[in-house]
């Protein structure tokens, strides 16, 4: 039996196909919206995930907005997805508080999903029908948010260009494999979306952003095997930005010279980390600021 997000998909496939857009779906994706191109500049934002997890959390997030209020350097936050603890029920009402614990934030806030408000509750068609409710179009209700390119068919993969850097965002999870079928044709379509921005947007980008909540696993082996030479193919830098293990990783040249791996600290551990994206040395473009936070994990190659 399809899951309800699923059979939206193959909905949204056979709609596509009467327009005449089906090929254009399966060799990368139709964008509803084109984001404007920029000269080349640094950009800075800010990144954080894997909360909120414990009562703390909903302490320390209003003082990180202040805090990034007070510093205005990050142009938006981007969250690497779980909003919540793996024992956590990601029902109405939670998820409504979550949201308006983000609207606290003085930038605009970015989401992808994470497997712990999704494929890992027990009903996670429900979670889900509730994560694109709040969370979905959540950047929308900032006004300096940056216009997000959409997939059709999954809204949740986001792409946007700023300063000459392409931001491309997908829906790739860890936890429970919900869905086999689901699981393989969402990794299908996240390779898609990433080779179409590459070849699309990213021939005016000197530097690519990848977001995911995955840490990279064996079972999301199907996508990295497209993911990794698209990105050797492209030559510029690119970066996965991740979250899913809870403390700091920095690992250069991971599976390809020009790709770098980035997995944020959780909420609890560390105030959101400073990316900076440089034009300035070309081959190098990214920068960091953790804040004072401690390296716990892996620094380096």
């Amino acid at each position: 039996m399809l899951s309800v997000h699923r059979a939206g998909l193959v909905l949204s496939l056979v709609l596509a196909a009467s327009l005449g857009l089906a090929g254009c779906i399966a060799c990368g994706g139709v964008s509803v919206s084109h984001g404007a191109l920029s000269s080349p500049r640094p950009v800075t934002f800010a990144a954080t995930g894997d909360g909120p997890r414990g009562e703390e959390d909903w302490t320390l997030l209003p003082q990180y907005f202040e805090a990034e209020k007070a510093d205005g350097r990050a142009r938006y936050l981007i969250h690497v997805g779980d909003l919540c603890k793996g024992s956590q029920l990601f029902d109405a009402a939670y998820s409504a508080k979550v949201a308006e614990l983000y609207r606290q934030s003085s930038i605009p806030v970015i989401l992808v999903p994470g497997d712990n408000e999704w494929n890992d509750q027990t009903n996670p068609d429900a979670a889900w029908a509730l994560w694109e409710k709040h969370f979905l179009r959540f950047s929308e209700q900032f006004p300096e948010s940056p216009k997000l390119n959409r997939q059709e068919g999954r809204p949740e993969n986001i792409a946007w260009m700023d300063g000459g850097v392409l931001f491309v965002g997908i829906n790739i999870v860890s936890g429970r494999m919900h869905d086999v079928e689901e699981w393989g044709y969402r990794h299908r379509a996240n390779a898609d979306w990433v080779e179409h921005n590459l070849g699309q947007l990213g021939r005016n980008a000197y530097a690519v952003v990848v977001i995911g909540q995955a840490a990279p696993k064996a079972y999301h082996e199907d996508f990295f095997r497209r993911f990794v030479p698209a990105v050797e193919a492209f030559g510029k830098p690119v970066l996965y930005l991740h979250g899913d293990g809870h403390v700091w990783e920095y690992e250069e040249s991971w599976r390809a010279p020009n790709l770098l791996r980035i997995q944020v600290d959780q909420v609890t551990k560390a105030r959101p980390v400073h990316i900076t994206v440089s034009p300035e040395d070309p081959q190098h473009p990214f920068s960091y600021d953790r804040l004072g936070a401690e390296s716990k994990v892996l620094e380096g190659k």
